[in-house]
């Protein structure tokens, strides 16, 4: 990973505000979240999990939030909804609670609690090791330090989706056009993770695109 990385995550999403109302609620410590099956969740998680088609249009009920110079999409029905310690977490098994993983998750690694982030979101294996230990020399990301020209979340779309696995692409909106990056996700301990390259890559390399076409494009 490089500091390069890091301004990649940044552009891809941010920690969000909760969308359910009620301010913020407790959850287990990361020691508390063990492999479930697949239709269990850990205490306390709960979240509309009867949209199961791929989306294939804009969804609804997209809220949108800042932190610092990044804006991206969060959802009372897809997740996250809950948070401890800066984690968010608790998204809908569904093609869009992966989206919205994929959003939060790689924002997440680039914060000062990025090691909690790991711990609970990043599926354990060689690639999580090498990247827990590339991400402790690089610096945090200081807000206010990017340029106007941050990229946006622009759109999406899930190539693959099964109970236990997604494959997703988030498209991003830079000054000079389109970029997009593939992102795959496992269903874990009752909730989306990210899995790691075993390289400890996060997500593909960030690629320029002439058009969006292909992607659903978020609204808003």
């Amino acid at each position: 990973m490089s500091a390069g990385f890091l301004a990649i995550t940044l552009t891809v999403g941010g920690i969000v505000a909760l969308t359910t109302g009620g301010g913020e609620t407790s959850a287990p410590a990361a020691t508390d979240l063990p492999d479930l099956g697949r239709g269990d969740r850990p205490e306390g998680c709960r979240t509309d999990d009867s949209g199961e088609a791929v989306p294939m249009a804009p969804p609804k009920g997209i809220k949108w939030r800042m932190l610092g110079l990044v804006r991206v999409p969060v959802s009372a029905e897809a997740g996250p909804t809950r948070m401890d310690g800066g984690v968010w977490w608790c998204f809908a098994h569904t093609p869009l609670g992966a989206v919205m993983a994929a959003h939060i998750i790689t924002s997440e690694v680039t914060e000062k609690h990025w090691r909690s982030v790991v711990d609970r979101q990043i599926v354990a294996g060689q690639g999580r090791d090498i990247f827990k230990f590339t991400r402790a020399i690089e610096p945090d990301i200081i807000r206010g330090s990017a340029s106007n020209s941050v990229a946006t979340p622009a759109g999406f779309t899930v190539t693959s989706y099964t109970d236990s696995a997604a494959e997703v692409k988030l498209l991003l909106r830079t000054s000079s056009g389109y970029a997009g990056s593939t992102f795959d996700l496992r269903w874990s301990g009752g909730d989306w993770r990210l899995l790691p390259s075993s390289d400890g890559a996060l997500h593909s390399d960030v690629t320029p695109m002439e058009n969006p076409r292909g992607y659903v494009l978020w609204k808003g």
